[in-house]
């Protein structure tokens, strides 16, 4: 559970001191302290993505039904535009904490490995 929320709060579940994150949008591709690469191979974080695509859409209505409650006064329109660009807004911040959330699964299941621990393996 510690590493679940290392990866949330975005640091490295394998040292729990490097950062995941490197700005808003670029996720690093090693920890700068225990030298862990975050992806082995190329499209392992697809699970990021599954995790956030399918959790978006319900924060997205809980919203939406919610400013309705709030604001009846206020158009469809509006209600569907303020909802729409919370969603673009959240999906992209919290994309970041979704893959986060997936390297720490990564580590808990296989476990991060450096570069050297990873070549000294047999094929």
């Amino acid at each position: 559970m510690d590493k679940l929320l290392l990866g949330l709060r975005l640091r490295c579940p394998h040292c729990g001191q490097g950062h995941i994150s490197d700005g808003i949008l670029k996720t690093r591709d090693v920890c700068e302290v225990c030298q862990v690469r975050f992806e082995r191979k190329s499209g392992e974080s697809a699970g990021a993505s599954i995790i956030w695509i399918s959790i978006l859409p319900i924060v997205s209505m809980v919203f939406y039904f919610i400013i309705f409650a709030l604001t009846p006064e206020l158009s469809v329109v509006v209600h569907l535009l303020i909802t729409l660009t919370f969603t673009m807004i959240l999906g992209i911040i919290g994309y970041r904490h979704a893959r986060g959330l997936w390297i720490a699964v990564v580590e808990l299941s296989d476990g991060l490995k450096t570069d050297a621990e990873i070549e000294g393996q047999p094929s």
